[in-house]
């Protein structure tokens, strides 16, 4: 696939992050400059103003800022932006305190993740279509558990599951009191999925064409994390450095686009090519790079 070329706004981060590190001299570096912000992070270690430390951490937060503030910007025009939108994105960032280790820019509003054991109170019990579920609160965040047998649960206040979905907007948590989603592969089948998995690295890495059976069964294990149907569908999950599903949403698309320009077909070969930069792909090769390691220790 064709790669995108780097924008001038990306050369010049570039520079700047070499100057900081002491790799490359200052000489000549001002007078290039377009971008106002980076003039003003570098400009002051130039002149013995700030030291290289606080310049390397004014990138970092400009950095982070910028993709959190222009999310909905595509890639390969998120540092194309003017001056104007820079100057934004930096005053942004003298707003705020530092960013400290792993910390995100916004509170997470559910302060749980897939996977944790949490203690939800009942306060309703719904039963609907022959179905029954129970309605609680975890912590101030509402949770909701289907039961087989409503007799078994009642009376009971307090319920001890664990979380198979989040749902940000509105706030709410799905649970389960069953090990479904938990059940560990037998070594062939991880083996299987190492190598599927390890075959679709390469593709996205080295564009070295997998088989269309490796792409198939690794579509499968992006697809259980998504439709929860695979009795390891959570197995997969952790094992594959509990990605963002909507990551997964997007790589399950480039997947079956994959799949399709494997047999031929023309037009999923030319959409493959254009979605270049759009489907974080870093973050798909960390997946598969995880699941490799844990599929094969």
């Amino acid at each position: 696939m064709a790669k995108r070329p780097l924008t001038p706004r990306e050369c010049e981060l570039v520079v700047c992050s070499l100057y900081v590190m002491e790799l490359i001299p200052f000489e000549g570096i001002m007078e290039r400059l377009e971008s106002i912000t980076l003039r003003d992070i570098i400009g002051p270690v130039a002149r013995g103003e700030s030291t290289r430390e606080q310049a390397a951490d004014a990138l970092d937060q400009y950095i982070k800022v910028r993709r959190r503030r222009f999310r909905n910007v595509p890639p390969e025009h998120l540092w194309s932006l003017d001056d104007r939108i820079e100057q934004e994105a930096l005053r942004m960032i003298r707003k705020r305190s530092p960013l400290s280790a792993g910390e995100k820019l916004q509170p997470k509003a559910i302060p749980h993740e897939m996977g944790d054991t949490v203690e939800m109170k009942v306060t309703e019990i719904q039963d609907r279509n022959n179905k029954v579920t129970l309605i609680g609160k975890v912590g101030n965040v509402t949770a909701k558990l289907p039961v087989a047998n409503r007799q078994a649960y009642k009376g009971n206040k307090t319920i001890s599951a664990w979380i198979t979905g989040v749902e940000k907007k509105p706030a709410l948590l799905h649970l389960s009191t069953s090990d479904y989603g938990k059940h560990q592969p037998s070594e062939d089948v991880k083996a299987a999925y190492a190598t599927a998995v390890a075959a679709l690295r390469r593709y996205f890495e080295m564009n070295e064409l997998p088989t269309t059976e490796e792409v198939d069964l690794a579509k499968s294990l992006f697809q259980r994390m998504i439709r929860r149907d695979q009795n390891d569908w959570f197995t997969v999950y952790v094992a594959m450095g509990r990605p963002q599903l909507d990551h997964v949403r997007r790589w399950v698309k480039v997947i079956q686009m994959l799949a399709r320009s494997l047999r031929g077909d023309e037009e999923a070969t030319q959409q493959l090519a254009s979605q270049e930069d759009r489907f974080f792909k870093d973050a798909l090769l960390r997946a598969c790079k995880a699941a490799e390691k844990n599929f094969t220790s």
